[in-house]
């Protein structure tokens, strides 16, 4: 017995096969066009939130796939045993490569209609942004106009040039006008984006402005800091040695030297006494662990057991005294760092003594000025995009961008429409658990009057001596020295 599938039936049920595709497609692609255009949070795991909808037409989209594929299973089983050419396999997937073309080029135009409006391309908030956008917008037009027409080639040549057996394909060994023209006209076209880029990034990092009003930004696991020099309009020096939780930025300022001082002297004590009665210490943890282990508490109190059990091990072994000894190490060498920090006059010059430092950065419309970024743990980059400004946050070094806010907040919140909105200082380096948390806000205000008013809110480092009342004058009265210490 023979299985016999007639040519049109076939092609009809491939046809409708295709067509119900090609519907199912258009459905996802209007779907997707009446979806919000506000970018939502990432969600908890909740499926009673999701759209059923869609997921139902893309498991009916793969369906439909499954059911061609099984289909071509059955044509290819059909030209075994009739010995007849049903259809062409190689027609049929040129075919489905223009389909995808087609399908492909829709998407993409859908995509930069639907969401191009969210890429950072316009309305940039610093003098430089401009610049960047125009680099960006030649680099995006050059790269889409190569993947427009390579792609449009790459399946109009699939299509166009299928496998057939009447015809033989032609072969070229070499041309050479080929090898030039794809080799000059890209080495023609990098050359200029590369100088441009060079010659922009040259202009916005290197361009000295003396008038650049210096902020120091200082970026640890998991926030932002940042320094502003006082009425010396000079910041301070500062050491990663001399920072403490009184002092996170290790500014040198005598007086958070010596507590610091203090604290690691205690703490050497402390440590060199747990060293002097180490012996006392394990015989006292291996009693308990005995005992312990001989009542068969072991088993009630699994956890306690362990920790109690590896505190033995250590300190038998001889690990927790040369944990000991090298916490006191450590310690000492801080210790004698900060006394060589404290030897030094041109360092604790009391600089920073006047220095704020800020949980807000706040900036003024039409002023430049020199970030300069440090980093207390490990790499951070500090990203404010709307100023199209980043750089790496190094330990162990300093590393700088200028820049001038030419748009004030409450001009950005007219103009994007949203009045909550805000500049912010974001980490873009993945840095540890909570790096999607890190960032800090930026507020550029119109008038150099209103960020004064601002930095005189501000605590100092060393808050200044309260002047004393003259003789007769009314006790409930602020003194100015009281103010600017608050």
């Amino acid at each position: 017995m023979k299985l016999t599938l007639p040519k049109n039936t076939f092609n009809s049920l491939t046809k409708k096969l295709l067509s119900l595709l090609m519907a199912s497609m258009a459905a996802v692609m209007s779907f997707a066009q009446s979806a919000t255009d506000v970018i939502e949070p990432p969600q908890e795991f909740d499926p009673s939130g999701w759209n059923w909808v869609n997921i139902l037409i893309c498991v009916l989209i793969l369906l439909i796939v499954l059911v061609i594929a099984r289909a071509f299973d059955i044509g290819s089983l059909a030209e075994r045993i009739t010995g007849k050419k049903i259809v062409s396999a190689h027609k049929v997937n040129a075919t489905i490569g223009l389909v995808v073309l087609i399908l492909g080029m829709i998407g993409v135009l859908w995509e930069i209609n639907a969401h191009g409006k969210h890429l950072l391309l316009w309305d940039a908030a610093s003098e430089h942004g401009e610049s960047l956008d125009s680099m960006f917008m030649w680099t995006f037009g050059f790269t889409f106009f190569v993947f427009v027409v390579t792609e449009v080639l790459l399946f109009f040549f699939m299509f166009k040039y299928y496998y057939r057996e009447d015809r033989k394909a032609a072969y070229f060994f070499h041309n050479n006008k080929l090898e030039v023209i794809w080799t000059i006209v890209p080495a023609i076209v990098l050359t200029f984006l590369v100088l441009r880029g060079f010659n922009v990034w040259t202009k916005i990092t290197q361009t000295p402005n003396e008038d650049a009003q210096e902020i120091e930004v200082f970026a640890y696991q998991f926030g932002w800091k940042a320094r502003y020099a006082g009425e010396d309009q000079k910041l301070g020096e500062s050491s990663f040695t001399l920072i403490s939780g009184t002092n996170p930025l290790g500014l040198a300022v005598e007086g958070e030297a010596d507590k610091l001082t203090e604290t690691l002297t205690g703490e050497v004590a402390e440590l060199q006494a747990k060293l002097a009665a180490a012996d006392d210490s394990t015989a006292l943890w291996r009693s308990a662990l005995n005992k312990m282990e001989s009542t068969g508490l072991s088993k009630t109190y699994v956890s306690e057991h362990k920790a109690l059990r590896e505190k033995v091990l250590d300190a038998e072994s001889g690990a927790y005294a040369r944990q000991l000894k090298k916490e006191i190490k450590r310690k000492e060498t801080n210790l004698k760092r900060i006394a060589a920090f404290r030897s030094k006059p041109e360092v604790f010059n009391k600089e920073s003594n006047d220095d704020r430092v800020t949980t807000e950065i706040v900036l003024v419309k039409n002023k430049p000025y020199m970030f300069r970024f440090r980093a207390r743990d490990v790499i951070h980059s500090a990203y404010m995009p709307e100023f199209r400004a980043q750089m790496n946050c190094v330990p162990g070094m300093s590393t700088v961008f200028p820049f001038t806010p030419i748009k004030t907040t409450a001009e950005a919140r007219a103009s994007k429409g949203n009045p909550n909105f805000d500049y912010y200082l974001y980490c873009n380096k993945i840095c540890g658990a909570a790096h999607y948390n890190m960032k800090i806000k930026i507020t550029v205000v119109g008038s150099e009057s209103e960020y004064n008013t601002w930095l005189a809110a501000q605590a100092k480092m060393v808050a200044p001596p309260v002047e004393a009342a003259p003789a007769g004058a009314d006790s409930t009265a602020v003194s100015p020295a009281a103010v600017a210490a608050n």
